[in-house]
């Protein structure tokens, strides 16, 4: 997530937890500093809707289908989360893309 890296302000707060729902689709998540969620959604949701064509454009290009979703992480969670490398498979019920 070369773009989202290159938008936020607190990357050790930032995580990606990848996996695959049941219908197939890669299910992308990201985790941000409430700060770097602002930034990345953008005025009126256009900056997430802009990496959101990315990302389907790329997906295409190899025949699968993807949701991504950005989520805030609170003060209290940052100790424990795991490192994105340490994230099994997540399934996620989440359709957007």
């Amino acid at each position: 997530m070369y773009v989202v890296a290159n938008l936020i302000d607190h990357p050790a707060q930032a995580s990606i937890a990848v996996g695959t729902n049941t219908n197939g689709t890669i299910s992308y998540r990201l985790q941000l500093a409430p700060e770097d969620v602002k930034r990345v959604v953008g005025k009126n949701g256009f900056t997430i809707s802009a990496i959101r064509s990315l990302m389907n454009v790329a997906a295409r290009k190899h025949d699968v289908k993807i949701s991504l979703r950005v989520d805030g992480v609170n003060e209290e969670d940052i100790s424990d989360k795991p490192h994105a490398s340490e994230t099994d498979a997540m399934p996620s019920e989440d359709h957007r893309a």
